[in-house]
């Protein structure tokens, strides 16, 4: 089962450029993504420079927000130049942030701060990091949250493969599928077959789930059904164990890095084809992608 450029590029996401990983460690991402927010890392490489990445993903994903850490020193690149013009060229379709290490004093952070807020318009924030990283997870939450970084989802969904699967017993049989997307609430199927019929609100109990390897059980209650040309899009929203909405806490916490690396390798396999493209092309040019494309 494919999945459309459209739905990968739906939603808004974070993007962190060239991050220190002493500072914001890789595994926050997981963590932001249980608070919902969609974040990624962007990482300077020999195969794509970095201004032809924000290129792609600028032009790709229609709500963004980026982060630059100015600290990481690129040879070709000289950040103050690059930022303005990126703000230049993309002012309608991204917002843009700095990221910076601690300074040595107040009057260098002001002159920073004043370069790139006043003079340039950087519009979420110029953010001095701490040298202990434990707090900087507090402080880059407090930056998603104030820059609306959740977007409309207080829970983001990630979309599935042919290796994402379900299996539930229903009316005396059992059903097995595949499963359209997962969250840490909700998760949607395509009715498998037209003897599964569920009722509106009806709670089916011990679904049983493969997210690529990882195996757990929960019950559901169907939420929504929506007609489709000869199925249905079937919502279930999860149930614990005390019969609440949602997840037990063991599960909930071990789901977390499995539904983020599903989210995370779809949106890395996208960028991943397009830097291809360009490289096959040797122009280092873009062509615009169909919504309905399917990688």
């Amino acid at each position: 089962m494919g999945i459309s450029v459209k739905e990968i590029v739906t939603g808004r996401k974070t993007f962190f450029i060239t991050p220190d990983t002493s500072l914001i460690p890789e595994t926050y991402l997981e963590d932001y993504f249980a608070l919902g927010y969609e974040c990624y890392f962007v990482e300077n490489d020999k195969r794509i420079k970095i201004s032809k990445k924000v290129d792609v993903i600028l032009s790709l994903f229609r709500d963004v927000i980026i982060f630059f850490n100015i600290d990481y020193n690129i040879p070709d690149i000289e950040w103050p130049v690059f930022i303005k013009n990126v703000i230049d060229s993309y002012s309608n379709r991204a917002s843009i942030g700095i990221l910076y290490t601690k300074r040595q004093s107040k009057e260098e952070r002001a002159r920073l701060e004043h370069k790139y807020l006043y003079d340039m318009g950087v519009q979420c924030g110029c953010i001095q990091l701490e040298y202990q990283k434990k707090q900087n997870f507090e402080l880059i939450e407090k930056i998603l949250y104030a820059n609306q970084a959740q977007g409309r989802r207080k829970n983001i969904r990630a979309l599935c493969t042919n290796a994402c699967t379900f299996t539930c017993n229903h009316g005396g049989a059992s059903h097995t599928g595949i499963l359209q997307d997962i969250s840490l609430s909700h998760f949607s199927i395509i009715s498998p077959d037209n003897k599964f019929k569920v009722q509106l609100y009806e709670k089916i109990p011990d679904f049983h789930f493969n997210i690529r390897g990882f195996m757990f059980r929960s019950d559901a209650v169907l939420i929504m059904e929506r007609p489709l040309e000869y199925q249905s899009l079937m919502v279930f929203a999860f149930v614990n164990s005390t019969g609440a909405n949602g997840l037990d806490q063991r599960i909930n916490q071990l789901l977390i890095p499995n539904i983020y690396k599903l989210m995370s390798a779809n949106c890395t396999n996208l960028l991943n084809q397009l830097y291809t493209r360009i490289e096959m092309s040797g122009v280092g040019e873009l062509e615009e992608l169909d919504d309905d494309e399917v990688i």
